[in-house]
């Protein structure tokens, strides 16, 4: 009976410990994923900027 609950228990920690690796690779993924949306943003906000200056600059 013991050995049983000693493996119940085992088993329940190393699936809470996989839940929790699962947990923190998307907080990461979902991190990243957010750092390239700004990027790509402030990108493109850079070089319409950039356009507008040009074309009244020459235009």
């Amino acid at each position: 009976m013991a050995s049983s609950n000693k493996r119940e228990r085992r088993l329940a920690r190393e699936k809470h410990e996989r839940q929790q690796a699962r947990r923190t690779k998307e907080e990461k993924k979902a991190d990243r994923t957010k750092i390239v949306a700004w990027v790509v943003i402030i990108s493109l906000l850079i070089l319409t900027g950039g356009g507008i200056v040009l074309q009244w600059l020459f235009f």
